[in-house]
Order: C-alpha cells, then structure tokens, then sequence
C-alpha cells in the first residue's frame, strides 16, 4: 500500500459536504419521525379506543409544535442568512482575517482571528461559523463568531469576532482562497453556506528541536574569494599598536606605554575584513524511491524538514555565513524576502525526482552534506566518493518517522499521549511497501557508512556543543 487514498477521498467529501448546507442530523431527525409515524400508525391505527384517541391527540400536538420551532429555526437562519449575502455583496460589510503573524507560523496549532464589521445578524439562538478554504480542497478549523465588536458610546455592536486555532500540520505553504461563513440554526439541522473572497498566503515553519552546535569549516579554497555584505572581525588586530603620526585620534594614545617610555603610540584602529569564508550547507530533497505524493510521502517530508531546519540552525552558531543552494525551484511568496531567507526555503520545499545530488551537489564547495533515506544507496555512494573525508555527510532515516502501533512507554499509562494526525498512519505504515523499501535502502546505506569515517545515519540529529 503506497498511498492512503481513503485520506484524500474524506477529505474531499469533507469539503463539499460543508457547501451543501443541510447537515446530517437533518436528515436522521426526519428518518426518526416517519419511522416513528408509521409504527404507530401500523400498531394502533385500527384502534378505535379512547386511549388511542387521547394518544392520536398528543401525537398531533407534538408534531405541529415540533414542525413550528423547526420552521422557526430555519426561517430565522435563512433570513440572516440572506441578509448576509445582500450585505456583502453591497460592501456594507468587510472582512478582517488574521492567521498566524499574517505571513508565517510554526506548524501546529495556528491563531486563526476572524472579524467580519458591519451590521450583521445571528440566527436566533444560533450561531455564524468562519472557515478558510484553502488550496488542495482543504479546510481550516471552525472559528464561532461569538463576540461582538462595540465602538464606545454606542448601542448597537459594529460586527462580529471570533478567535481560536486551526492545525496545520505539514510544513509548507498554504493559500487561503476563501472564507467559508455558516450560519447554523439552534437545532443544528442546517448550516447555511456562504463563500466570500479573500487571498492570504501563509507558510509553516518545520519544527524546532533541541539547541546545539556543530562544528563544521568552510572548503579551503572558499577563503578570501566571496564579498559579504556584513563585514566579520579580524581577530587580534586591536592589540597591535603603531607610532602617533599626524591625523591619528589622540583617543586612541595608549597613556601607560607613553608613561613607561616616553614614546606615543596608538592602537591601531579594529578594522573589518569585506571578506570572509562561506560554509555551504548542501540538503538534498531527492526521493528515488517514491513517485507519488501521499499521506507517507507528506508526513516522511514533515520529518525531513524539521531535521533540516535543526542542522542549519546548528550551523549557524560557527562564524560563518551560511548559504544553503536549493535544489528545485521555491515559488515566490509575497512579502518574504529572497535573500537570507532559508527557512523559508527549507519550508517550501518538496520531493524532487529531476535533479539528483551528485549533479545538485558542488564537490569543492561543500562544507556539510545532508541526505534523506530516500536517496538510493548508489546516489550516496556516488557522492561520498568525491567528497573529502573530513566533510561531515548525514543521512536522515525515514522508515522510523512514522512510530510503530505497537510502540508503548510507560508514561502512556498515566498520561494520555497527544494525537497528531501522524497517528492515522502507524498501522498502513507498518504493512506499506514504501517502509519495507526503506529498510532496505537504510540498511545498505548504513553498511556503506561504516566505511567511512564523520557519517552518520540517524533518526534524530544530536551532536555534542
């Protein structure tokens, strides 16, 4: 079993069912009634009893009264819902939407802020849900629009608000296409659909992991060849010192030489050097051995991410600029800068089957070197060999992403661990021929890095600070 389609087919249905409106409590309220109705009617109809009579009485006024609050229920939602429509659609009313920090967020639970000002109505002892439609025939989480916005000094609310968070769990972009707004009787049998326009891009970050540094020094023949922006400090220089000449800053006199021989000197000014060694940061997103793009290929990516993301973080706590070249092209996203901005290119990007690592990978540039279990074990041979023994290579194992059904700790029996829609996928994970290709591969890949020295093949990077 590769994919889960089964995932995307509820996904889908998901989707659709909120546009239709009529919800499924609707329809079991009216199976319930006629299948109670004809009962009774097949077991006392022929009755011509007094009891029958008051009953057949009782049953009539319980019917009407029932048909008179849900004919008030949904004409009270259908009305607000119609005033709705005609408020948008004459900009008497505007949108306010606020997820995440507007532009990224880490990926979990998001903030998700919806504000809709104007007058608007609530179904009477109902209630006006918010969700973002976005790309890929996905939903947000509901957000209940139970505030109200006031202005001072004034009766009436000037809108309505509602705040919570939404799970966003892959680690990529997401484009908010539409708001969803329902407006929801008090008997929960309709949810009036209504689509308004609104555009927003957001990005989830991978996951920080624990703090720490690696040591790791840029390719020899980098050094002194790359102008950087932000010049570095040359060490030791601020100890030299130099005769006083004309037009040197009398500030920088050392006083106790003067008064021990008699000579002026002055420090030499801290100069910056405009040139400094770069470290590249080479992380290849290559799967040779997964075609497609499902469930495990999208949570195998999550993983991947994170571990990045730790690596280059790491890194950045050498003295060094770090550049990290891409293997795939990183759509643009509006507001974010193409410059300095790795996280956002670790975020965005995905497996890639054109461009394998010893044609991505320059050889005499290379600092640090990272693979997933999914490059094929020839790939990473091939690219070892022309890579110097001390230039650190790791490859993140995959077939232990997805923990095994099985898997238990003790803690689990006194605390109820968290779900995670990772969880979904532990019992397909473990019969799926995508893991039993990867066992393969990560033990082959492991028996080739024994050969070798500063290799590793790991499940969770760790390194010593």
């Amino acid at each position: 079993m590769r994919l889960i389609s089964l995932s995307t087919t509820l996904r889908t249905s998901q989707y659709w069912s909120r546009l239709v409106g009529i919800r499924w409590q609707f329809i079991i309220a009216i199976l319930v009634f006629w299948a109670a109705t004809v009962w009774l009617k097949n077991e006392y109809g022929q009755d011509d009893s007094n009891l029958w009579l008051v009953m057949q009485l009782f049953l009539q006024l319980v019917k009407w009264t029932l048909v008179g609050i849900v004919a008030l229920s949904l004409l009270s939602v259908l009305a607000t819902w119609a005033y709705f429509i005609w408020a948008v659609k004459n900009k008497s009313v505007s949108l306010q939407v606020k997820f995440g920090d507007g532009q990224k967020a880490e990926a979990g639970l998001v903030p998700l802020h919806v504000q809709v000002l104007g007058f608007v109505l609530r179904p009477l002892l109902g209630t006006v849900r918010a969700q973002l439609l976005l790309s890929g025939n996905r939903l947000s989480d509901v957000i209940v629009l139970d505030g109200s916005v006031r202005q001072p000094r004034q009766l009436w609310r000037a809108g309505i608000r509602g705040g919570g968070t939404s799970l966003l769990h892959d680690r990529g972009v997401y484009d908010v296409e539409k708001v969803l707004f329902s407006f929801c009787d008090m008997l929960g049998l309709v949810a009036l659909p209504y689509r308004v326009a609104y555009t927003q891009q957001l990005y989830t970050l991978p996951l920080p992991q624990k703090e720490q540094r690696i040591r790791s020094n840029p390719n020899a023949t980098e050094e002194q060849k790359h102008r950087i922006e932000i010049p570095k400090r040359i060490e030791g220089e601020h100890v030299n010192y130099k005769e006083f000449e004309t037009g040197d800053n009398i500030q920088r006199i050392v006083w106790k030489i003067y008064a021990k021989s008699g000579q002026l000197v002055v420090r030499i000014p801290e100069i910056k050097d405009p040139y400094a060694s770069h470290l590249y940061f080479y992380a290849s997103f290559y799967n040779g051995l997964s075609s497609e793009m499902g469930a495990f290929e999208r949570e195998l990516l999550n993983v991947y991410k994170d571990q990045v993301r730790n690596l280059w973080e790491s890194l950045k706590k050498n003295d060094y600029e770090i550049r990290m070249p891409l293997d795939q092209e990183i759509p643009r996203l509006s507001g974010v800068s193409e410059k300095k901005n790795e996280l956002f290119q670790i975020t965005a990007s995905n497996w890639q089957q054109q461009l394998v690592p010893s044609q991505f990978i320059v050889f005499n540039k290379a600092a640090f070197v990272c693979f997933s279990s999914l490059t094929p074990v020839a790939e990473i041979e091939s690219c070892i060999k022309k890579l110097p023994d001390w230039l650190p290579v790791v490859v993140v194992k995959l077939s232990e992403a997805i923990p095994s059904p099985f898997q238990f700790s003790v803690k689990d029996v006194f605390f109820k661990p968290e779900e995670t829609p990772a969880d979904k996928l532990k019992q397909p994970w473990l019969f799926s021929s995508l893991r039993k290709e990867l066992v393969k591969n990560e033990k082959e890949i492991g028996d080739l890095l024994k050969r070798r020295g500063n290799s590793w093949l790991t499940t969770r990077i760790e390194f010593e600070k």
